[in-house]
Order: C-alpha cells, then sequence, then structure tokens
C-alpha cells in the first residue's frame, strides 16, 4: 500500500497546460534553420510524451558533429523560449492548475516529471501563474528515454528534504502513455488525464493506477489510489 504522503509528479503539456502550436513551431523552426536542422514533422502527436533530448537528437540525425550541434541548437532554443514565451502562449487546462495549488494547500510535495528542458519547463509552468510551486522534478534535457526522468525527480527531492521514500509513494501524472510507462518502470503510482491528445480508451491497454479525465480535488482522487490525508 501507499505510503500516508504522497508525492506528486507532474507533466506539463497536455497535462497541466498546453502552448500555442504555432508558436512553439515557429521557435523551433528558427532554431533549427538557424543550425541547418530540416524543419519538424507537425503531426498533433509527433512530440507528444517524448524528451526534448530525444526529439532534437533525432531532428539533428547522425553526424559527426551532433553532439556539439545539439548543445548550442538547445541553448539557442531555450533562450528563444525564455524571451519570448508569456502567459498569451499558454492555455491552462480547465482544474489542472488548481489541482497543482490544492495540493500545495494540503502540504503534499509537488514536483515535475517533464520531458522539457529544465529552464524551458520552469518557463512554460511561470507563464501558468505556476512560478514557485515546483522545487524538484526530472526533466528531458540528460535522457531520450523518459523511463529515467521519475528517478532524476527521486533523486531531487532526496537531495532537497534529505529523505528517501519508497517509489511508491510517487505519483507521476500524465495525458500519455509514456507517462504511464515511465511510472510503472520506477515502480511509482500513475495518473493517466485525458486532456492531451488520447482517449481513456487509448490510455487503458496501458493500464494505469487511475485515468482521469480531470484533476480537480486531488484529495478525491489520491483517496481512490490510498493516500487517506488529513
Amino acid at each position: 500500500m501507499p505510503q500516508s504522503r504522497p508525492i506528486l509528479l507532474y507533466d506539463i503539456d497536455g497535462t497541466l497546460l498546453n502552448v500555442k502550436r504555432d508558436f512553439l513551431l515557429s521557435i523551433i523552426a528558427e532554431q533549427l534553420e538557424r543550425f541547418g536542422v530540416e524543419k519538424p514533422d507537425a503531426r498533433p502527436q509527433s512530440f507528444a510524451g517524448r524528451t526534448d533530448r530525444g526529439i532534437f537528437m533525432e531532428l539533428i540525425g547522425e553526424r559527426e558533429d551532433g553532439e556539439e550541434i545539439f548543445k548550442r541548437l538547445t541553448k539557442s532554443y531555450m533562450d528563444a523560449m525564455n524571451v519570448n514565451l508569456t502567459s498569451m502562449h499558454v492555455h491552462q487546462i480547465e482544474k489542472a492548475v488548481e489541482s497543482v495549488r490544492a495540493a500545495k494547500n494540503l502540504d503534499i510535495p509537488i514536483g515535475l516529471c517533464t520531458g522539457n528542458f529544465r529552464s524551458v519547463a520552469m518557463k512554460k509552468v511561470e507563464a501558468a501563474g505556476l512560478n514557485g510551486f515546483f522545487s524538484f522534478g526530472g526533466f528531458g534535457g540528460i535522457h531520450s528515454d523518459r523511463n529515467f526522468l521519475p528517478g532524476e525527480a527521486a533523486n531531487e527531492y532526496q537531495e532537497i528534504f534529505g529523505i528517501k521514500p519508497e517509489s511508491n509513494s510517487y505519483v507521476v501524472i500524465g495525458d500519455t502513455p509514456n507517462d504511464i510507462r515511465c511510472a510503472k518502470y520506477f515502480g511509482a503510482l500513475s495518473v493517466a488525464v485525458t486532456t492531451g491528445g488520447f482517449t481513456a480508451a487509448q490510455l487503458e491497454p496501458h493500464r494505469p493506477d487511475l485515468i482521469l479525465d480531470s484533476l480537480d480535488n486531488p484529495r478525491h482522487w489520491l483517496s481512490k489510489l490510498g493516500f487517506e490525508l488529513s
């Protein structure tokens, strides 16, 4: 059974918010053109559930200077996002941002588990009105495989708070099969939400611990996972 005090790890895109796609693709395309890399496929789910490192390394392709291009290109991308992204480019997903605030009011530790580079992740949640809410997390700048992100978040939690909870104290909240997969890989619980590009019918075969249409009232859905909050 889970411990009495959950630790929530929120995905960002499709779970807490959506960045306007035309804006995001224009930023990416500008950086790719600058470094002589082909533009990305703009299908709605082409980036869903993936890490920024995996996406950019795939776009760069096999080349001798691939790692150097990756470093230069992604620094340029991060700088552009930090300069240009504002609340005007972000759509808050209904009840998701309120869920984070409610969890904080319940004194539940809240972190991130996102494929975004750290600086981009923090800029996005700031634009959504959640600046200062997330003190730890796992981010997509180091690993191409999302499976490693919950472990990175747990390491940061341990460094900050000086305790090492059991893996099943962590709850990974996301909108894609990859969010479910990384939770299972780490031994965390998984909450899948239908606010992104996947329906409940598409998420169900991946066996999340819970599927929700809304993150409203975290006390209620955490109780379904076995957490009894005072």
